[in-house]
């Protein structure tokens, strides 16, 4: 099953991302699978949604400040279903103002 470990340093300040699985492996869903996102920061102020295809499954939760060691039971964000041949989207939206805020996204895809 792939798993992407995203790391963005330094997000900019006041800004949202572009899609963080673009180009990715699990960017699309090879199967109808379960796909579960989790998210840590090292600081406050960083939000997260998500898209499969058109449909807003998270939109705009608060990452937990934790620190920056990503464990996957204790940082999920969300966990779906989608078919086969979906289009996940993740963006990232720093509120904070802090320039210098490092965020770890984890997208796991299993067989449904």
């Amino acid at each position: 099953m792939p798993k992407s470990i995203i790391y963005d340093a330094n997000l900019t300040a006041s800004t949202k991302t572009g899609n963080r699985l673009s180009g990715d492996v699990n960017e699309f869903v090879p199967y109808d699978a379960i796909v579960r996102i989790t998210n840590v920061s090292s600081a406050i102020g960083v939000r997260v949604s998500v898209f499969a295809d058109s449909d807003l499954l998270v939109d705009d939760k608060e990452i937990p400040f934790i620190g920056t060691s990503l464990i996957d039971k204790d940082h999920v964000v969300d966990e779906f279903e989608v078919e086969a041949g979906t289009r996940l989207a993740i963006f990232l939206r720093e509120t904070a103002g802090v320039a210098t805020t490092d965020v770890y996204t984890g997208v796991e895809i299993t067989p449904a």
